[in-house]
């Protein structure tokens, strides 16, 4: 009995130990078949190799945007194509770009045979058109493997504002494991320069993802066809916007193509920077090298010698004291040069003299024995003052964070000898200043005295659109007397229509400037319009310029008459 018993407990036991077993062995054939499929899955699953960003945007002042940009292409799976020799599809292809212009075929075939070899995916044409597309559709709906679709790269092939947005790249070991210490799963891609950089930890969520098709094991796609996969830490993103207007940072940035320099357009009321150059650009996903070039230098907040367009400050000054340097209605006789009280001898350039001028005339002309003359009367120290306090001895930029050396000052002189102060009086040896703060030198004088505070971002956005966090417009400061401003604005006037500034006229939009060429440094032109109502100021640098007139008054001339023809503001539009 005791025997039969234990019999039963022990044939119990051995059917919990099966059951057990049985049930383990099902758990792990369970995940090993779950692993298996995913294997399989990702085995069927072929992927183009393509940076496919889903950070946060970047946006214009209106909500347009400079990343994340929609881009039609055209893609080539090698493996789904029908069984032809590569010399086949290599022809196929080359004589389908060419057909279509959807690109030089010259040096493809190469690429395109190495390409098909590899039978990885890879995109054959990039910014197709939409009239492309569509007469694609007839020819791709034959053919599996081609297909034509849209992919949102970060940056779209203009690259417009490339200096500001900056640019993603891959982490070294360092920002990696920095980045890790702080909890991101996703360390892959950062932001490396610009504004990228600035507010990486917000832009940044889910950095990357491919776009791929499933196909069986006949290599025969899937119904739901190509798609989407992200990788990436699931972290939300939040959206930069910016006081950039999109429309007029292409303007500005198509009027300095081919050249070397910088270009600011301000609102002259708030201060918002509305559109920033720095010339030549460059290639954000090439993004910058080991060595710095001048191609990655910001020119916009680059210091310069501001030139001729100093002695608005000078003019300011001496209205706001009513300093004069001729008792006899303000007339100075320019023969040709001046003699410095050390003896050397600056020259005008016009050789012959302007003769008898007034201060008005003498801006226009762009007088230097005038303003050399007229910076000994002011004194140096007074002329250190109004630069101060136009803003120009230190740079500022609300919503970017500016480098030590972007904000140090650049006024240099000493206001007790007289050769330092002839200097600094025309723009050159002395004081160095961006393009940034000239415009805004510019809005103060358009604004009647009132000095604003030059802003780039104005918002933190979540993904909805929704307003986190505001950087409110800074009140403008009243630095200059306003009867001051309003006098040398109407010189400025005059400047474009009678004197140097003559090249940067328009038959469209009135525009108000001065120009400035440096001895060394290139040329400038500084203004406003309409100069009757002013609503933008704007500061024009070419490095390698002859003409502050001509080259960068040109300049800024058909940035103004764009913007006017774009906001309907022309002066034909007013007849």
């Amino acid at each position: 009995m005791l025997s039969l018993r234990r019999h039963r407990n022990i044939s119990r036991l051995l059917l919990l130990i099966f059951g057990l077993l049985a049930g383990r062995l099902l758990q792990i054939n369970y995940s090993h078949a779950a692993d298996y499929t995913a294997q399989v899955q990702r085995q069927r699953l072929l992927a183009v190799e393509e940076r496919e960003y889903s950070r946060g945007d970047i946006l214009d002042c209106n909500g347009q945007s400079f990343t994340n940009r929609a881009e039609r292409v055209l893609l080539v799976f090698p493996r789904l194509l029908p069984e032809n020799s590569e010399t086949y599809w290599v022809t196929y292809l080359n004589t389908l770009l060419k057909n279509k212009q959807l690109q030089a075929s010259a040096t493809v075939s190469s690429q395109l045979k190495q390409q098909l070899t590899d039978g990885q995916p890879f995109i054959l044409a990039r910014n197709l058109s939409l009239r492309q597309l569509e007469e694609l559709q007839p020819v791709l709906a034959k053919i599996n493997g081609i297909y034509a679709t849209i992919i949102r790269p970060r940056y779209g092939a203009d690259g417009l504002a490339a200096h500001l947005i900056g640019y993603v790249g891959g982490s070294n070991t360092a920002e990696a494991e920095a980045l890790t210490r702080q909890g991101n799963q996703d360390t892959a891609y950062i932001g490396k320069s610009g504004l990228e950089k600035q507010y990486d930890a917000l832009l940044r969520g889910q950095t990357s993802a491919h776009i791929a098709i499933t196909v069986d094991e006949k290599n025969r796609p899937a119904a739901e066809g190509l798609r989407y996969i992200a990788a990436g830490n699931g972290k939300p993103t939040f959206n930069l916007q910016l006081t950039l207007n999109y429309n007029y940072q292409a303007i500005a940035e198509a009027a300095m193509q081919d050249k070397n320099g910088a270009a600011v357009l301000m609102d002259v009321k708030t201060g918002d920077v509305l559109a920033m150059v720095s010339a030549p650009g460059y290639n954000q996903y090439i993004g910058q090298p080991a060595t710095e070039g001048d191609i990655y230098v910001n020119k916009a907040l680059s210091y310069y010698p501001p030139a001729s367009v100093f002695k608005i400050v000078l003019c300011l000054a001496a209205l706001d004291h009513n300093i004069s340097i001729d008792n006899t209605g303000n007339l100075f006789n320019c023969s040709g040069s001046i003699t410095l009280p050390n003896g050397h001898q600056v020259g005008c350039w016009n050789s012959d003299g302007h003769g008898e001028e007034n201060i008005g005339r003498a801006l226009g002309n762009s007088c230097n024995p005038y303003f050399i003359q007229l910076g000994q009367s002011l004194g140096g120290s007074l002329i250190g003052e109004y630069a101060y306090r136009l803003g120009l001895t230190e740079q500022v930029l609300s919503g970017f964070k500016l480098s030590q050396d972007d904000s140090t000052s650049r006024l240099s002189f000493n206001p007790a000898v007289p050769a330092d102060v002839a200097n600094v009086a025309i723009g050159e040896k002395g004081i160095r200043a961006p393009p940034l703060m000239l415009a805004r030198l510019l809005a103060a004088v358009a604004n009647d005295g009132q000095l604003p505070s030059p802003r780039l971002v104005q918002a933190v956005l979540d993904d909805k659109g929704r307003v986190l966090s505001e950087i409110p417009s800074a009140q403008p400061q009243q630095v200059v007397q306003a009867a001051s401003a309003r006098q040398v604005k109407q010189w400025l006037v005059q400047a474009v229509q009678e004197g140097t500034g003559k090249p940067a006229a328009s038959d469209l939009i009135s525009i108000a400037g001065k120009t400035g060429t440096s001895q060394n440094f290139g040329v400038w032109f500084a203004g406003f319009f309409p100069a009757d109502e002013p609503r933008w100021s704007i500061a024009v640098y070419i490095a390698d310029g002859q003409s502050g007139g001509s080259d960068a008054g040109g300049v800024c001339r058909e940035i103004a008459e764009k913007i006017a023809i774009l906001e309907d503001i022309t002066n034909t539009s007013k007849v």
